[in-house]
């Protein structure tokens, strides 16, 4: 019986995700994991083949005079580009159809840049991506902050951002580009580019801290993304956290502030929040500074200082790593996770801020008597949004939707 044009899709994306899991899988092992019959994986296989999607190679164990049945990706089957941004930067990247790097590329948002603004800059970035003039993508994928519902492919709520409320970016974008556009929140995408090519590959169990304007958890369970009922799982950035017993604490809530009970986690432990403080500090307690913005020239002084072991950065970087440690520690007894995988903006403090933030999370769950599972910096750089959001269209994506 033939098949309609989504049910060969749904086929021919789950041999595709097969042979991505597993390169040089043969044909009889493809009909073994999907319960289908080997004549008929034959068929989708020399139907992708056809189109460039999947390679056949010599299989190792073949003999002579038998045909080849190892099965890998096609790196030139087309292109796909990942767009992430949050607050005051994006980043973009294209990937070849076995999800390998090709183009990078930057961007800035400024403070008062409307949503029309930001999605013209979202657009100049993905034209840069581009793999060629007269070539289109074969999807996209879009990591935007806040509150997102894929779904619709609409960008609910992000406090960031002024006016950035029920923003619809998925169908201006696909009309733009003439490709599927996938969107998910930023977070999530930099939890699935670990999941796919980082610290994350291969273990069921984890969360994704993800530090940048904002903070959120990316949470793996199963060896899947946790999205939630209403794709809020994992925003933590609101939640009320203590405040540290440290004399540096003054610098988080500028002078003339009264202190609160508790706070936001994002308002002190952000990387954001950290710049400001940092900025604050340098003027002592005469005035609180100016907003800080999150530049990279900015947070790369912050970074220096810390390397250089300057004493006041390094009383900042305490109050921060205590707060994330406390945080930590709640992931670790709600989810218990076998690993915490710290992303974004923080990263390059390394072990300034790791190792505090490994002792109070150990002392928290000491107390409470639970086990402490792996803490480390992710490996991925400041592309791992993009990355993530170039892997997620990548992997949403289905063949029988660019062709008949």
């Amino acid at each position: 019986m033939k098949l309609g044009v989504e049910q060969r899709a749904v086929v021919e994306s789950e041999i595709l995700k097969r042979v991505r899991a597993h390169p040089g899988i043969s044909r009889v092992a493809l009909s073994r994991k999907l319960q289908i019959a080997p004549s008929t994986v034959g068929v989708y296989v020399g139907r992708l083949v056809s189109h460039g999607f999947l390679a056949e190679t010599q299989s190792v164990d073949s003999t002579p005079g038998r045909p080849p049945t190892a099965l890998e990706l096609n790196p030139n089957g087309g292109q796909f580009i990942g767009v992430d941004f949050e607050a005051r930067s994006m980043t973009a990247m294209a990937v070849d159809f076995s999800a390998n790097p090709l183009r990078q590329a930057h961007g800035e948002i400024e403070a008062g840049d409307s949503a029309s603004v930001i999605l013209k800059r979202i657009e100049r970035l993905i034209l840069d991506m581009l793999p060629g003039k007269k070539r289109r993508p074969l999807a996209i994928g879009i990591g935007a902050p806040g509150l997102v519902d894929p779904a619709k492919g609409v960008a609910v709520d992000y406090k960031y951002i002024k006016g950035w409320r029920n923003i619809a970016l998925a169908a201006p974008l696909a009309r733009r580009f003439g490709a599927p556009v996938y969107l998910e929140n930023t977070i999530r995408s930099m939890a699935l580019a670990e999941l796919w090519f980082g610290q994350g590959r291969g273990v069921s169990d984890w969360v994704c801290l993800g530090i940048r304007s904002g903070i959120g958890a990316g949470i793996v369970a199963g060896g899947q993304l946790q999205r939630g009922a209403h794709y809020q799982a994992g925003e933590i950035g609101r939640w009320r956290c203590p405040w540290p017993e440290h004399p540096a604490t003054r610098f988080f809530m500028g002078s003339g502030s009264a202190r609160a009970a508790d706070a936001e986690l994002q308002e002190v432990a952000s990387a954001r929040a950290l710049l400001a403080a940092w900025e604050r500090a340098q003027n002592g307690d005469r005035k609180n500074g100016r907003p800080a913005r999150l530049l990279d020239a900015e947070f790369s002084e912050l970074v220096s200082e810390a390397r250089r072991g300057d004493a006041l950065t390094m009383q900042l970087i305490a109050v921060v790593a205590e707060v994330l440690g406390w945080a930590v520690a709640q992931l670790v007894l709600a989810l218990n996770p076998s690993r915490v995988i710290l992303a974004g903006r923080l990263t390059p403090l390394g072990d300034a801020l790791l190792d505090p933030l490994q002792r109070r999370a150990r002392e928290v769950l000491r107390a409470c008597g639970a086990e402490m599972p792996a803490i480390m910096n992710s490996a991925m750089g400041e592309y791992i949004g993009a990355w993530g959001a170039a892997a997620l269209a990548l992997h949403e994506w289905k063949p029988a939707c660019d062709r008949s």
